[in-house]
């Protein structure tokens, strides 16, 4: 007993060796933050219950397909896939694979969107959230009435218990399912031993099938469609108490032109500047833009009526339509824009 602790310590110390050369980047990192987004415990503690759940879930659907579909027996995915604990995550983690753009954007985004909820949460009852969606069961139109159960059933599948960060497969953009699989296949083939080239088999598979449409994300921009169709709600300004979080951020998406993860993303930034510009510029009227503000806020920030009022509108336009070009362009704008700076500074 006492050779095994031992044992464990001088590995402990080796990993300790190695990791040391990056102390001082994260404590630079942490002193010097290159923006003033500020990430909670909270939000730390969602984004890896987040990203364990994800992995896990890749981790065991790559399994089962091996064993169930393509009949690869193996003792340890055979563990895996009846729900056993794998090492992929550790693994990934360890090695620096799960710190790509793709990924930590992807994780980001989807801790801010705990984030909100969990605000909401503090100012309207989870049944009342859900009546927000409900209400359109009885639509006039039965494909706004399916899209709104299809919206309730996705949520409820992404919703893990309480206190509990999940996640939905079905929630992942191809490209971030593309992402987090072949990283967990590498690391599924080294820590089982398995072909590495079965196991792409099984991968190839999982991709093949993955269907983004049933995603919460993609059925709120469904129902935000048909919504904004219809004649009942023509003026309807949308509200996260009275859509749900969902689908507000789908509706203010469409009527803006920018995208879900950039609405969420807003919310993150000081005061939810970039949220209130998106407000002005669709030009909703002070008191629901206030109100909006309010259930969103996580602080005890306040947006006064006289301080929406004075930003100018065409400005507003102007920066909302800067912010719906591709993101290539606007880091490429962003780019030359510095260079030129700098080179005028000569």
């Amino acid at each position: 007993m006492v050779r095994t602790k031992y044992n464990n310590i001088i590995r402990d110390a080796a990993a300790l060796a190695d990791k040391a050369p990056f102390v001082v980047d994260d404590f630079a990192q942490a002193l010097f933050p290159r923006t003033d987004v500020d990430f909670n415990d909270r939000m730390r503690s969602n984004a890896r219950q987040y990203l364990g759940s994800v992995i896990s879930q890749i981790e065991k659907r790559i399994c089962l397909i091996a064993t169930e579909d393509l009949g690869f027996q193996q003792e340890a995915l055979l563990k895996i896939a009846q729900g056993g604990e794998g090492q992929s995550f550790s693994l990934l983690e360890d090695a620096g694979l799960l710190k790509t753009v793709e990924i930590v954007q992807h994780l980001f985004v989807k801790t801010q969107q705990c984030e909100l909820a969990a605000r909401l949460l503090q100012k309207i009852s989870q049944d009342d959230l859900e009546s927000t969606l409900t209400q359109h069961l009885d639509h006039e139109d039965p494909a706004v009435a399916e899209a709104a159960m299809g919206l309730l059933v996705a949520q409820s599948q992404a919703t893990g218990t309480a206190g509990e960060t999940s996640a939905s497969l079905a929630d992942l953009p191809p490209e971030i399912a593309y992402a987090f699989a072949w990283p967990v296949t590498a690391a599924l083939a080294r820590f089982t031993g398995f072909s590495a080239m079965r196991l792409q088999q099984a991968t190839e598979r999982l991709l093949a099938a993955h269907d983004e449409s049933a995603g919460v994300a993609r059925k709120a921009e469904r129902l935000a469609q048909l919504l904004a169709q219809s004649k009942a709600e023509k003026d309807h300004i949308p509200h996260p108490m009275r859509d749900g979080l969902s689908l507000f951020i789908a509706r203010l998406a469409r009527q803006s032109g920018l995208t879900s993860d950039q609405i969420i993303a807003f919310t993150a930034e000081p005061d939810m500047t970039r949220l209130v510009v998106v407000m002005r510029a669709i030009d909703f009227p002070a008191q629901e833009a206030l109100s909006i503000f309010a259930a969103l806020d996580g602080g005890d920030h306040v947006l006064t009526a006289a301080t929406y009022g004075e930003i100018d509108r065409d400005r507003s336009l102007a920066l909302v339509s800067s912010w719906a070009s591709p993101h290539a362009f606007q880091n490429a704008e962003r780019i030359l824009s510095r260079d030129i700076q700098d080179d005028q500074g000569k």
